[in-house]
This record gives structure tokens, C-alpha cells and sequence, in this order.
């Protein structure tokens, strides 16, 4: 990211470098619009899937993970994007800022669905332990996307977060593993 200039971005989005600086003073201004448009789309795909799935703990869990790997958040280059602004964050602390508050609603919800989820099956776990273990999980499979075999594709990682959910919470294994369907909120069918 340090040495992407603003000229860079204007020729790859074949812009004009002043159309780009009508909008952005700076290239930290750019960045960070960036970084909230990525944060934006993620949230509002996460909120989109649980409001059409019903009131199951199982079965909103799975949707919220499956969120991860839809053709729209689940690409190497958004990725790699994500991936760029993690590692500059201890270094740019406005990039961590920009993120708490996306940060929190994340983690919030996803403990609330674990903890949901643990009262159903009466399981021995802390909800921010388990939601700790399956937002790691999923940014551990974003980063295979991106650095592993190209032979595993978003709906192959899909596949590895449901079944490691299903390992999570064994007696909720129907319904959190298995392939994913056309709503599963993935964008497409499975292929």
C-alpha cells in the first residue's frame, strides 16, 4: 500500500488523476474510503442474510459464516485488500479507527449468535470463545484463498466452515453442515 500512488489508482480505475483528487485530498482520504466501502458491503451482506433466515440459532450462524464466502465479499482481490489494510493498521491507527466500530457490530453479533446457539444445544462453551474460534476460522480460510492451493474456491471454503461449525456444535450438525443451497446466501448455486 505504501508505495501505491494515486496516479496508480486513477490509470487502473482509468481515471483521470484530478477526477480522483476532486474527491480525495489525499491518498490516506482514498484509502479510507476504501477501507469503509469494503466494511460497508461486508456489514450489509452479514445483516442481509440474517434478516432472511428465520429465528433458528443454527441455521443463523450458518448464514452469517456463509456470508464470508458469497461471490460478492469472497474475492482474491478484495481479499488481498483486507489482508493490506490488517497489516497496515498497527501502523496507520486511523485504518484500526475506521474499523472499530464495524469491528464491534461484527463480534457482537456473532457472540450473540453463538450464545444463541450454545443455550439451544446446552453447550459447554463461552460465547465470545466460540465466536472468537469461528471469525478466526473464516478469516483463516480468506487467507488460504488468497496464499493456498488454487484448487480450493470460495464454495470449497464454504464447505470447510460448515463443517467446522458442525465440529463446533455436533448437535446442531444437520443443519450447519452440509452443501450450501441456492439461499443459503452465497449469491449462486453451488457448483
Amino acid at each position: 500500500m505504501r508505495d501505491t500512488t494515486v496516479p496508480d489508482v486513477a490509470a487502473r480505475a482509468n481515471m483521470a488523476v484530478g477526477s480522483i483528487n476532486q474527491y480525495f485530498e489525499s491518498k490516506e482520504m482514498l484509502f479510507t474510503a476504501a477501507l469503509r466501502a469494503l466494511s460497508d458491503e461486508f456489514e450489509t451482506a452479514w445483516r442481509k442474510g440474517l434478516e432472511e433466515v428465520g429465528p433458528d440459532p443454527a441455521s443463523r450462524l450458518r448464514r452469517f459464516v456463509e456470508c464470508y464466502f458469497q461471490a460478492a465479499i469472497c474475492q482474491r482481490k478484495k481479499i488481498a485488500v483486507w489482508f493490506a489494510f490488517w497489516g497496515e493498521a498497527r501502523a496507520r491507527p486511523h485504518y484500526r479507527a475506521v474499523c472499530a466500530s464495524y469491528d464491534q457490530r461484527h463480534d457482537e453479533a456473532l457472540e450473540g449468535l453463538c450464545r444463541a446457539l450454545i443455550s439451544d444445544g446446552g453447550y459447554a462453551l463461552e460465547p465470545s470463545c466460540a465466536a472468537k474460534i469461528v471469525g478466526s476460522q473464516c478469516h483463516g480460510l480468506w487467507l488460504e484463498l488468497l496464499t493456498g492451493s488454487h484448487r480450493l474456491d470460495r464454495n470449497d471454503l464454504a464447505d470447510l466452515a460448515r463443517t467446522s461449525l458442525a465440529a463446533l456444535f455436533p448437535r446442531h450438525a444437520q443443519t450447519l453442515s452440509g452443501p450450501a443451497s441456492a439461499q443459503a446466501g452465497t449469491g449462486e448455486k453451488p457448483t
